[in-house]
């Protein structure tokens, strides 16, 4: 080589000899047929930034796959930060947020079970439950996004507490897989002192529209014959005039809050008494219906 080719007055020799990145990989290449295991934090960031990156062909199932490969990557990174002594912190409603992360697992058990992946359900205790659920959330997301947009109008059923479950479009399942995967995801934030992180605005609107939708449904007591206008302010707001009944004829009631904030009360991660909102009309069909969205989470 010639004098153009030092690096810092060195000769490409007597760099290779002092420098061990450059060393290694001479050697690597001078052995092919050895190969060379990646360190598995590499092997970890590789696959997450494949989850966010994922692509499905068709527009309409990309609608509800990318939320949810993104929400399913940020889980991911978010439990591979956690010590072991993280995995047995308290936490509300599931003891442990191990307990937590295997409640998660069986309730994408019910759409993963519908999608044929193989061994959903299966529980392999010598696997770590991060892993175990990774895998699960992973091959479910595979199947949707080789899926087509007729699939997703499939009914199959939610998760939830009710002892009937909620039957609803696969599309309505993703989302709520996307909803609850971040849902938990901050109440690991919350428990590990760590900031909790909304979705991106399209993303919490798709949220808050699945919520709504399933509202009418909600509404304990007589049947009001009645409209009620939703107005979400902030990222991912929108205006919907939600029927409560077939035969609604005029709103009874319009209800304002902030978006993410109504995601997290249909989590049930707002208490419906201390919940931020405005309200115009009826202020008992305002009541009810806050109350009705707390009801809608998945725990």
């Amino acid at each position: 080589m010639t004098d153009s080719y030092l690096y810092n007055g060195q000769s490409p020799d007597d760099h290779v000899a002092s420098c061990p990145d450059c060393s290694a990989a001479i050697a690597l290449l001078d052995g092919p047929e050895t190969a060379a295991e990646p360190p598995p934090s590499l092997r970890e960031a590789v696959m997450s930034l494949a989850r966010r990156r994922r692509s499905p062909a068709l527009v309409p199932v990309a609608t509800v796959a990318v939320p949810y490969a993104e929400q399913v990557a940020l889980m991911d990174d978010l439990l591979a930060e956690l010590s072991a002594p993280d995995w047995e912190a308290p936490i509300a409603r599931h003891g442990t947020i191990r307990g937590l992360v295997e409640h998660l697992a069986a309730n994408d058990e019910t759409v993963a079970r519908f999608m044929g992946v193989a061994g959903a359900g299966v529980t392999t205790m010598a696997a770590p439950i991060h892993r175990r659920w990774r895998d699960q959330a992973g091959s479910l997301l595979q199947r949707v996004s080789a899926g087509t947009e007729v699939l997703l109008d499939v009914e199959v059923a939610l998760a939830g507490p009710s002892p009937t479950p909620v039957r609803a479009p696969l599309r309505q399942a993703m989302v709520q897989r996307t909803f609850e995967t971040w849902t938990h995801a901050d109440d690991i934030r919350a428990a590990t002192d760590r900031s909790r992180a909304a979705p991106r605005p399209e993303h919490v609107r798709m949220i808050a529209e699945f919520g709504l939708a399933l509202l009418p449904r909600a509404m304990k007591g007589p049947r009001r014959d009645v409209s009620a206008t939703v107005v979400l302010t902030g990222p991912g707001g929108g205006t919907w005039t939600v029927p409560l009944s077939p035969a609604s004829d005029h709103v009874g009631v319009l209800v304002s809050a902030d978006a993410v904030d109504f995601c997290r009360l249909l989590a049930n991660r707002w208490l419906p008494d201390c919940f931020p909102y405005a309200a115009e009309g009826d202020p008992g069909l305002a009541r009810d219906l806050i109350r009705a969205a707390a009801t809608l989470g998945c725990d």
